[in-house]
């Protein structure tokens, strides 16, 4: 399994010399399974440079969106995919926001607001709203959350091959509300998994003010991977103010939280170009993985 970031900011794209290591596209994650199933997370602006290296195969696509906040569906439009004839795309959202979501996703190429409209595309795009029956027929294991975010969306956890993800962004551990899902269902959610991905947005200095936007502390997401036991955390949909240097002291103050508690797990600041390699070694029945950058 493949995981490559494209887009880990959140909220607003952040381009600049501020945001160049870590990167200022919103949220997109290419997912590469064994099998050569490609399934993207979300299309932020960063979709735009996935596309543009999808465009050489005609492989099908299963896109598969958090929720339809403007951060994780304005890069669509610019996805060269939609473009190419017979492109076989499948765009998948559940839970209650499903009909809100996909609506959002193709009516912004409406000829007005986005001068190509969504109609007179030449791929073919099906959006599937069964999504429990169309992911229970694919050859990887799917098992969904709802997210403690103004509008609802979902949390997806992948498993192929003896490796597992967990994709859980815009999602306040700690919500003003009643949680959707609770604490320890997100404890029992992510247990295990080789990667979480999770949204790590805020910092303590940015609560009480955003308390209840739906976005969680990276104290937050930290002691829940030491909590489910996580074996890789990569901190996600960083804050559009969030600096390079900001979140280099965020990557060292983590180092020295996980070390503070005797925790092997492997801690990183989602950057675009990322890539992980997660692999399952039968011989010894551990999980490794090789982790590396790709040219921007």
């Amino acid at each position: 399994m493949l995981v490559t970031f494209y887009g880990v900011r959140g909220s607003i794209a952040a381009p600049g010399p501020r945001t160049i290591k870590y990167g200022g596209n919103t949220s997109c994650v290419h997912v590469r399974l064994n099998d050569g199933n490609n399934i993207i997370f979300d299309a932020g602006t960063g979709i735009r440079e996935l596309g543009m290296r999808m465009v050489q195969n005609d492989e099908p696509l299963l896109l598969l969106l958090s929720h339809g906040h403007w951060d994780h569906i304005q890069g669509y439009p610019f996805f060269a995919p939609i473009y190419q004839p017979d492109r076989e795309i499948r765009i998948c959202q559940s839970i209650d926001s499903n009909e809100v979501s996909l609506k959002a996703i193709l009516e912004q190429m409406d000829g007005s607001t986005f001068p190509v409209r969504s109609e007179d595309l030449p791929s073919k795009i099906t959006t599937v709203c069964q999504v429990d029956e169309y992911l229970d027929t694919q050859s990887f294991q799917t098992t969904r959350a709802p997210l403690n975010h103004p509008g609802g969306g979902d949390a997806y956890r992948i498993e192929e091959d003896g490796v597992s993800i967990a994709y859980i962004t815009d999602n306040e551990l700690d919500p003003l509300a009643a949680p959707q899902t609770t604490y320890a269902e997100w404890v029992d959610f992510c247990k295990g998994v080789d990667l979480l991905i999770h949204d790590a947005q805020y910092t303590e200095k940015d609560l009480p003010a955003k308390h209840g936007w739906g976005h969680s502390l990276i104290s937050q997401v930290r002691q829940l991977a030491v909590d489910a036991q996580v074996k890789n955390l990569a901190m996600y949909h960083h804050d559009p103010e969030r600096t390079d240097s900001e979140l280099d002291e965020i990557a060292i103050e983590s180092a020295k939280f996980f070390k503070s508690r005797n925790s092997v797990i492997g801690s990183y600041i989602a950057s675009e170009g990322l890539v992980f390699e997660l692999t399952f070694r039968k011989d010894s029945r551990v999980t490794t993985i090789d982790l590396h950058e790709t040219s921007r």
